[in-house]
């Protein structure tokens, strides 16, 4: 019989499976990453991993739910500090998520496509939410500053989720191009460009 973890010791263990899991993905990807390597890292072993984790899978989703929540968290509290360069933020934000985390182009690759395509339809849908909410919820503290886009959310939404492929792809669009289309694109959306 496994021995049970205290809550404080089952907390410790889950922050260094994440933190194996961040290291090890962003260095080999997901196929290149073992459980054993990541409940090694955590000192545990394989079966307790799966006490906190499905699969390795499931760590990366958890990761990107991390991820996801800190980015949102930071960019409202920006917002909400500065209003006027709100759009400026979500530009920036969006364009340069690939080189603040790791993570996003193993989530983007062949691999990463297919495990969020194992997700239930109501998980995926959950997932593209998370950024409908934050938009919405940056666009209403925009409205209050008298600075909210002429741009329905929607679109909006899916303007800032190419931003983030754009920036993936910066060495084939030129580091330049992308950063004078990043500034020309946040003019547009705070009203000084046409």
């Amino acid at each position: 019989m496994p021995r049970a973890f205290t809550a404080a010791e089952a907390e410790g263990i889950r922050e260094r499976l994440m933190s194996a899991g961040r290291e090890a993905f962003a260095r080999r990807g997901l196929r290149g990453t073992s459980v054993e390597e990541l409940a090694r890292a955590a000192a545990i072993s394989k079966g307790a991993f799966y006490r906190f984790f499905d699969s390795k899978e499931a760590l990366l989703l958890a990761l990107l739910s991390e991820y996801e929540e800190q980015v949102h968290a930071r960019l409202e509290t920006a917002v909400r500090a500065d209003p006027e360069c709100g759009m400026a933020l979500l530009v920036k934000e969006s364009v340069q998520a690939v080189e603040r985390d790791p993570l996003l182009p193993v989530l983007m690759s062949e691999e990463g496509t297919r495990v969020l395509a194992s997700l239930s339809p109501a998980e995926q849908q959950e997932l593209m939410e998370r950024d409908v909410r934050l938009v919405h919820r940056i666009v209403g503290v925009l409205r209050e500053a008298g600075a909210a886009p002429e741009i329905p959310e929607r679109v909006l939404v899916g303007l800032l989720r190419s931003l983030v492929f754009a920036g993936m792809h910066r060495a084939e669009i030129g580091e330049d191009l992308l950063a004078e289309t990043a500034e020309w694109l946040t003019g547009v959306l705070e009203g000084r460009e046409r």
